[in-house]
């Protein structure tokens, strides 16, 4: 059973400031805040240390090696990296786990909306003074990436440094439309032209029922608009004209005869068009890297045309207990070169660097990446993060997010759903918040 998240909300700084105590044994650098910006700055030693880093945020050991292990060695001998597995659990449990073995990492590798939780644990050290100390030039990048990762000065200022991100993408099958004739995307399309375009591809062939596009979870497609699920007082938004615009959307989508059939576009292969993250993109051709797709840039609605999902930023963010804060950025600054992020590039990882030469030969060293469409997918630039991101937004998405497979089934009453999703998700949150 999990603990209430309240009882967490007090219990991690707790069970941290014991960690300390433990692992940081003369250490002057007790978070007082969620990001602790006090930090005593002070010139790198060049005696050998390790550097440990908590991979929450899924990277591989090949891009471990490749972008961190490599460059750093040649970069800063007298460092060695070490990539620490996280917990498992809930991001509450783990972290928890982690603080309390008393060994906690140097660096988190953790996305921007996921940082909150270590935020919440009072487990990071905000990066303000290391940034002024080496005049490390954050005009370097893209200014949404930033942005993500800063909080209010009293909350820790900034409170970790941008290293790739995810973007969102319109991948299609070039085979499906070759086989019905049918022009490609265009780079760039408004919701309703996809839903349109979808509705000519979606068409039955003997036994094989072929869809036109195959939509994502309620809560990716809701990016596209940057919608909270919370306030900042901690109350579910579901019932709002927003949510009623997307669920409208999904459900003209599954009413197009066929176009509520399950499949995929890399899977059943029988999907025209499937908007989805970069990344899995990318992780489904390695495994089947004859199959002919190219990318269009994220769809949108009129007015926001030209903005993808939210920004999805993978940053670095250094811990309040570590013993080695100047060598952890150390790390930062030298996977966030040119350099490193120009490899990045060609393998496939998209870089936070605004200078777009860096993106000109995305994927080029990888045959299955290279000669795609990148720069109609890079023409669309990430959304701004939604104004609030709780620790508790998962709660809201748990019930959102089954509406997808109700209005797939063939319900039409939305303004029922969302009233009573928003119902749900009040009870929901009085017995996590504990009111």
């Amino acid at each position: 059973m999990n603990p209430n998240p309240l009882r967490i909300k007090f219990l991690l700084p707790t069970m941290f400031l014991a960690a300390v105590a433990v692992s940081c044994s003369g250490q002057s650098d007790t978070p007082n805040s969620g990001a602790n910006s006090d930090v005593s700055v002070k010139a790198p030693s060049d005696e050998p240390v390790t550097i440990s880093i908590l991979n929450w945020n899924g990277m591989t050991d090949a891009e471990f090696d490749r972008y961190y292990v490599k460059p750093v060695a040649k970069k800063h001998p007298n460092i060695t990296l070490t990539l620490i597995k996280k917990n498992a659990g809930t991001p509450q449990d783990a972290i928890a786990s982690h603080l309390m073995a008393g060994n906690f990492p140097d660096l988190i590798f953790v996305s921007n909306k996921d940082i909150n939780d270590f935020l919440l644990a009072k487990a990071v050290s905000g990066m303000d003074e290391l940034v002024a100390s080496t005049h490390f030039d954050l005009q370097r990048f893209d200014p949404g990436a930033i942005a993500s990762l800063q909080r209010k000065k009293e909350d820790g200022g900034l409170t970790a440094i941008p290293w790739a991100q995810n973007v969102g993408s319109l991948l299609y099958s070039k085979d499906v439309f070759d086989k019905f004739g049918m022009t490609y995307p265009k780079e760039l399309m408004t919701w309703d032209e996809t839903l349109e375009l979808a509705r000519k591809m979606t068409r039955k062939e003997g036994d094989v029922q072929y869809v036109g596009m195959n939509l994502s979870s309620l809560s990716q497609f809701a990016q596209s608009l940057s919608v909270s699920y919370l306030s900042p007082s901690n109350k579910a938004i579901v019932d709002t004209p927003e949510w009623k615009r997307i669920l409208e959307f999904y459900r003209t989508a599954f009413a197009i005869p066929g176009g509520a059939t399950k499949a995929t576009l890399f899977g059943t292969k029988t999907v025209a068009m499937q908007p989805d993250w970069l990344s899995v993109t990318t992780n489904n051709a390695a495994k089947d890297p004859n199959f002919p797709w190219d990318v269009a840039g994220m769809p949108n609605f009129p007015e926001l045309l030209g903005k993808g999902r939210e920004i999805d930023t993978h940053s670095l963010a250094i811990s309040a207990s570590s013993k080695h804060k100047e060598q952890a950025f150390q790390v930062i600054q030298t996977v966030t070169s040119d350099e490193v992020q120009t490899e990045m590039s060609q393998y496939g990882r998209v870089p936070v660097l605004a200078d777009s030469k860096i993106l000109s030969d995305f994927g080029s060293q990888v045959p299955y990446l290279a000669n795609k469409n990148w720069a109609a997918l890079f023409k669309v630039k990430p959304a701004k993060v939604r104004d609030t991101i709780t620790p508790y937004d998962s709660i809201v998405l748990g019930l959102i997010n089954p509406l997808a497979d109700r209005l797939r089934a063939g319900e039409t009453d939305i303004n029922t759903m969302l009233r009573e999703t928003q119902e749900k998700a009040d009870v929901a949150l009085t017995a996590a918040l504990g009111n």
